[in-house]
């Protein structure tokens, strides 16, 4: 992108100092020394199966580090932690586009962490000779709201709770079994296309939602008393939402509320990073944890039991400078913190007494006991209609303990046989949606949706399987395509199939419904080709796909991408592209 936009590299490694050189002056340079740096921008080539490796006639070869080497330097010491039943947190920070996702999940046959996490852990356990449980959930953060990412028609968001012993967490949050690294990455890869469906059904930017995925791993052996030793452990895998500039002067106000939102979730983040920082140091600082979402919900991997590696990514752009001073000194305050992990490993029978004993407190508590308010802030005293708000959020966080260290109880008592059954049923009823799916692809005309992020590219797959469907927005009927975003209308547009599918007709509704095919508008019925790029109203961007017509009739010159669409839409309209980065 950096190449394409003709801008000057700013940046440059040398061993694990990074230093970042200020455009308007040579002279001022900024240095920042960090555990590991790694430079991945260029001096790489694709080998034969594709994976990057060092290209030789390269000037810049020698710096460029590939996915398998981050991994080894980071990822083999959370598969060591989780082994050795210690909780690891993985941070990714900094702005849209700096390679954050790629680094966590990869691309193509270039796997990123948590691919190779999954890889690694499972293959560690298997050696282990244990008896071993590995299950993943998966959450979003949006606009302050939690989202569980396997349980994507449930319209609410959950409920943060806060749990004497385990800290904050999401009260009903879904977790899916593994028996394999396939598994948890089938789940993980479902949580992602949920995100998109999500994302792409609320007008919502992927960028600007932080992703948890929470593995937790729990591994059996009988000690010299015969008693069921349990070690668990959690790993934290956190893709934080850009940071980038809120918005031009053309922003919209939903997105202006996103970036605000994104900030106050990030500079909360700083804030707890820079106390901890400080604390670590002797002094004695408030940590606001308290203050959004996603500080409660990782107040244990920054502060707690938790051993924590950030990575911090960053553009080499000379237009990106200030957020690149930003990233680096966030990622700079944060390798000042300590934290202190332990083992967690128990008898199982501890682990069910401690519950039930743990649930016959809050009973009595609940019947009697006075309400919490440590966490409220001491001065003015609660007048009569705060205390008794208090007092039944109080409640209600009283009766989700009660609930969750049932649902715990329960879930220790389950015999790894009942929980093997659970999961390969619900693996084989993904697997056969899946199966369905892949044969529509290839036997019917469909639309893919485009996604700035290529990773959330083509998720979203809507075969063509009647002879009409109706494209809408969903605000009175259920129409056969959901689409919602600005532009678009109850009943938007009709897909006629004809001829088996061979001859797909696209007609808008009216005038009044925007829809753009290869950049043009059409306002009545208009056959759709393999490969056509169609705007229905202003932000939902798909492309046609036709087997039966396919790339031996109409064969593809261009690879189509959000960016290429983009660009055919903004030429058609006569505006001229632009190489200087537009301001996000």
């Amino acid at each position: 992108k950096e190449s394409s936009q003709k801008t000057k590299n700013i940046v440059s490694i040398d061993g694990n100092v990074v230093s970042v050189t200020n455009p308007s002056d040579d002279s001022d340079v900024k240095r920042y020394t960090f555990d590991f740096a790694y430079w991945s921008c260029d001096g790489f080539q694709p080998s034969q199966n594709g994976v990057f490796i060092a290209d030789e006639k390269h000037p810049n070869s020698r710096n460029f580090v590939g996915q398998l080497q981050i991994f080894n330097d980071l990822g083999t010491g959370l598969v060591k932690n989780a082994l050795d039943g210690y909780n690891s947190t993985l941070f990714a920070y900094g702005q849209t586009g700096s390679g954050k996702s790629y680094t966590v999940m990869g691309y193509g046959p270039n796997k990123g962490i948590v691919p190779l996490f999954c890889e690694s852990l499972f293959s560690a356990l298997e050696e282990s000779g244990n008896t071993f449980e590995v299950s993943v959930s998966m959450m979003e953060i949006y606009n302050e709201r939690v989202r569980d990412l396997f349980d994507i028609k449930s319209k609410k968001g959950l409920r943060i709770r806060e749990h004497p012993k385990k800290g904050f967490y999401a009260e009903g949050l879904k977790s899916r079994f593994g028996t394999s690294s396939s598994d948890l990455l089938t789940h993980i890869e479902r949580g992602a296309t949920n995100r998109t469906v999500a994302a792409t059904n609320l007008n919502e930017v992927s960028s600007r939602a932080h992703t948890i995925v929470g593995v937790n791993v729990i591994q059996k052996k009988v000690n010299d008393k015969g008693e069921e030793m349990v070690k668990m452990a959690v790993v934290n895998l956190v893709d934080l939402a850009g940071s980038e500039r809120v918005g031009s002067a053309g922003s919209s106000a939903e997105r202006l509320k996103e970036g605000a939102n994104i900030n106050q979730s990030l500079a909360c983040l700083g804030k707890c990073i820079h106390a901890l920082a400080e604390s670590a140091q002797g002094k004695q600082v408030k940590v606001p944890f308290r203050e959004s979402s996603l500080t409660k919900l990782l107040m244990n991997a920054l502060g707690g039991n938790s051993r924590t590696v950030m990575i911090a990514t960053i553009s080499p752009s000379d237009f990106n400078y200030e957020e690149t001073l930003s990233t680096l000194r966030y990622a700079d305050r944060a390798k000042k913190i300590k934290t202190k992990a332990v083992i967690n490993e128990d008898p199982t029978a501890k682990l069910i007494r401690d519950l039930k004993t743990e649930n016959e407190q809050l009973k009595k508590q609940f019947l009697k006991g006075p309400v919490d308010d440590s966490h409220v802030a001491k001065g003015k005293p609660l007048n009569d209609q705060e205390m008794l708000n208090l007092r039944k959020q109080w409640e209600a966080d009283m009766k989700a303990q009660l609930k969750e260290n049932e649902l715990e109880a329960e879930k220790w008592k389950k015999s790894l046989e009942e929980k093997l059954k659970q999961a390969n049923e619900e693996k084989e009823k993904v697997f056969a949606e899946q199966r369905k799916l892949e044969q529509e692809k290839k036997s019917r005309p469909h639309l893919l949706n485009l996604n700035a992020d290529p990773q959330l590219t083509a998720r979203i797959v809507y075969p063509l399987n009647r002879e009409e469907m109706l494209i809408g927005n969903g605000k009175e009927k259920e129409p056969d395509i959901l689409l919602v975003g600005p532009g678009i209308n109850e009943k938007h547009a009709f897909l006629n199939c004809k001829d088996g599918g061979h001859l797909v007709i696209l007609r808008p509704v009216n005038a009044a419904c925007r829809v753009l095919i290869n950049g043009s508008p059409v306002y009545k019925e208009t056959k759709l080709h393999h490969n056509d790029r169609v705007l229905f109203g202003g932000t939902q961007l798909w492309v046609f796909k036709n087997p039966l017509e396919g790339e031996t009739v109409r064969p593809s010159t261009v690879d189509v991408t959000f960016e290429y669409a983009q660009q055919e839409i903004a030429e058609k309209a006569g505006l001229k592209v632009s190489t200087t980065p537009a301001n996000t």
